[in-house]
């Protein structure tokens, strides 16, 4: 019987039941969705690198040998290791494509995957080449490829077709996209090399056994290498996994929040319904209880209408977000990272969230339910006495006799309907939130582009420079091109016991390349000390007149150097020096990129030169993410106007059902549809107004936590336009006024003669 009966009131209160359950799938599609999509994504990256025998460790040296992979195999802490010589090679028609190629001996450790082609073998003379690097030229196996590596120019046949573990995200040093077309990885086995030619390794891979102190192996190698250049890398610090990383935590910082505010509008708006329907159905609780039905019998059929509704809606959420988001968010996650396999996986935290979206649901009807089943069932039988309502505050004001009857009738329902009207201001303010957000990230990708390639980088046109150019073509480039030379290197900084990696560069006379502080007014390098960027002094805990120490990557010694400027740049996380200061300090000077705003004549050919980059194409890098992150910003705009929309039809139907014999008195009094109308939509347009003035501040916390989450070597400031404003204000009003609209309607059919009866 109880259960006919909550179908049936359910069926009655349609409306408000429907908006709750949308709220309930909304909050368990989006999280799950998001959930299920970085979850999948890490769990297939650790399948990945797990089968693959991802190194712990890579130490970068010069000269590496067999006998330096013995001793290292013969540390107690290292259970495998092994040689690579890993090296920059130019290919292609015009030498303008770069190829990392990797020399090794076996497949102990760091093992490719095969996806079309041979397996990996010493018996074949041929190179696994990157198989998007392959798509993007039309390469297959079986084509003949040619490149320059150590000194030698080789030609091999293309034997298979390869995805890596150390590449899953492929770009070139510097790069922020990868660029298939222009860079790509290959292998070869190091029997293909000719007889007599010995391998300068400059690589050994280490697993290192479980339950041992990374620090103390450092230690070991460093001691153990200390007589020639190198540096250790480990699995934190190397480039694709920290950057797969980074993203994976982008990713839970998002789901996290967004469900919150669905979480509390469907429990608050619940509370809101079931207090209605409670205080409606008084007489029948008094009857179930006559008939027998004891004080939990009913309490349990009260809860049980939240539990369906958040039990339904939080399965049908955590079957379709998997399904249907996530697979929109790989799209967007496949333009910058490479996977074997792209799934979603559903967690524990995902059944977690749907069982606490359930409870809350549940825990909602009770505190709504509870009070009314105190009273005993002859109580229960008599209608309720009206409560007592005395005069709000602001009635007792001056300028309440001053206000329109209009205003302050609003204002009576208002301080009378809190719950209510709560609903509808944190609904309007999730809105606005939601949709400023997603603009917001827009802004501050086409910010920060602008910001890096043309206030701080004002150049055209970076010739990147091979390793080791000679004086005499740095002296052609020089007489060439009016520009400035830059030398960039990676290094390590530590400061208070606390260590980051970073990257120094070192600047000749020019101004190519400006600095800015974090109001974005212009800065000066200065003379006699260095500068360091705002996210790095963050990271280490240092500010100007503080010293800091650091040394290029392979350096032994630490060098200390005071700080006098801290400037901000959204990538490139470091430290900044003159030539001068750095030559008379440090060392010689060695630049790694000419910077141009000359147009240089296609088809250049210098040995000095590596590769030259635009700042259009370094641009289209940036541009190309926007591109991806389109459909996160339409589910973003999607999902704001169903929460708005859903929240203000569901509390406007309860405040029009709550006031029906208000309206209908007007009506006897002689006040017209239109001017009950106008009256009605004043109270919606004041919340939706301070939901707005809520949701600003709260899209621009949402879009500042977001870009807190990135990596330390990216620095996004902050940044929505006042156009981007003025739409989510504007979208917010307009959906408002179009759900005035449909509940205006209902005033016309308002019986007056049921509404204005007595109870019998």
């Amino acid at each position: 019987m109880l259960l006919r009966k909550m179908f049936r009131d359910i069926k009655n209160n349609l409306g408000p039941f429907i908006s709750i359950f949308l709220m309930t799938i909304l909050a368990s599609f989006v999280f799950s969705g998001i959930n299920a999509e970085w979850y999948g994504m890490q769990t297939e990256a650790d399948r990945f690198y797990e089968e693959s025998k991802l190194p712990d460790l890579w130490i970068m040296g010069n000269k590496f040998d067999k006998e330096d992979l013995k001793r290292v195999k013969q540390m107690t802490s290292v259970s495998e290791a092994s040689l690579r010589l890993s090296a920059h090679a130019i290919t292609g028609k015009d030498n303008n494509k770069t190829l990392t190629i990797n020399i090794i001996e076996d497949t102990t450790l760091s093992n490719m995957l095969i996806v079309e082609g041979k397996a990996f073998s010493s018996d074949e003379d041929g190179l696994w080449l990157d198989k998007y690097f392959a798509e993007a030229n039309e390469l297959s196996v079986g084509h003949t490829i040619f490149f320059e590596i150590a000194g030698l120019k080789l030609e091999r046949t293309i034997s298979g077709l390869i995805l890596h573990p150390e590449y899953i995200l492929s770009s070139e040093d510097g790069a922020n996209m990868p660029d298939f077309e222009k860079y790509g990885f290959a292998f070869m086995h190091s029997s293909s090399f000719p007889q007599g030619f010995e391998i300068p390794y400059n690589q050994i891979l280490i697993s290192i056994k479980e339950n041992n102190d990374e620090a103390v192996v450092y230690k070991e190698l460093e001691y153990m290498f200390s007589d020639r250049y190198f540096m250790i890398i480990d699995r934190n610090a190397h480039q694709s996994v920290s950057a797969f990383r980074n993203e994976i935590e982008q990713n839970k910082a998002v789901g996290g929040v967004f469900p919150i505010v669905f979480f509390l509008i469907a429990a608050l708006s619940l509370l809101t319904t079931m207090t209605r329907l409670t205080n409606s159905q008084r007489t029948q609780i008094g009857i179930l209880k006559a008939l027998g039905f004891s004080k939990n019998r009913i309490l349990l059929h009260y809860i049980s209408y939240g539990l369906w509704i958040g039990l339904m809606g939080s399965i049908i959420g955590l079957l379709t977000g998997p399904l249907l988001l996530s697979p929109i968010l790989f799209d967007m996650q496949k333009t910058l990272y490479i996977l074997p396999e792209w799934y979603a996986v559903i967690s524990k935290e995902s059944f977690i969230v749907a069982a606490l979206l359930t409870i809350s649901c549940g825990l909602s009807s009770y505190i709504a339910c509870h009070k009314q089943l105190k009273d005993v069932p002859a109580t229960c039988l008599r209608p309720k006495a009206p409560k007592k309502i005395g005069r709000c505050g602001i009635e007792k004001c001056i300028i309440w006799k001053k206000m329109s009857f209009a205003v302050q009738w609003n204002l009576r329902d208002v301080t009378r309907s809190r719950v209510r009207s709560l609903v509808v201001l944190i609904g309007i303010a999730g809105c606005t939130a939601l949709i400023l957000f997603a603009f917001g990230l827009r802004d501050t990708m086409n910010s920060a582009g602008s910001w890096m390639y043309g206030d701080l980088n004002v150049y055209e046109n970076r010739i990147n420079l091979t390793e080791n150019p000679s004086d005499e073509d740095l002296s052609i480039l020089d007489n060439s091109f009016n520009g400035q030379w830059v030398q960039e290197s990676a290094i390590e900084l530590k400061s208070s016991g606390t260590a980051r990696q970073g990257l120094l560069t070192v600047l000749d006379e020019g101004t190519e390349i400006r600095f800015e502080d974090e109001k974005r007014n212009n800065l000066i390098l200065p003379k006699d000390a260095v500068g360091i960027s705002y996210k790095m002094a963050d990271v280490l805990g240092v500010n100007i007149g503080d010293t800091i120490e650091w040394r290029i990557y392979g350096d032994r010694d630490w060098n200390k150097s005071k700080i006098a400027l801290i400037y901000r740049t959204p990538v490139g996380q470091g430290i900044s020096m003159r030539r001068a200061y750095y030559e008379s300090n440090y060392s010689a000077f060695k630049p790694t990129a000419l910077l141009t705003s000359e147009v240089i004549p296609e088809g250049l050919k210098s040995d000095a030169v590596k590769n030259i980059q635009n700042t259009d194409t370094l641009m289209n890098n940036f541009n190309t993410t926007l591109e991806s992150i389109k459909t996160l910003i339409v589910i973003l705009i999607l999902a704001a106007l169903v929460l708005g929309g859903v929240v203000l039809y569901n509390l406007g139907v309860l405040s029009f059902s709550e006031r029906t014999r208000e309206l209908a008195t007007m009506k006897v009094l002689g006040f017209f549809p239109k001017q009950i109308r106008l009256l009605t939509q004043m109270q919606n347009t004041w919340l939706t107004i301070l939901g707005i003035l809520l949701g600003i501040p709260a899209g621009f916390l949402l879009v500042s936590y977001m870009f807190s989450t990135m990596h330390d070597t990216l620095d996004m400031m902050p940044y929505i336009s006042t156009i981007s404003v003025i739409i989510s204000i504007l979208v917010t009003l307009i959906l408002s006024e179009l759900i005035n609209l449909v509940l205006s309607g209902k005033i016309k059919d308002i019986d007056m003669v049921s509404s204005l009866k007595s109870v019998e």
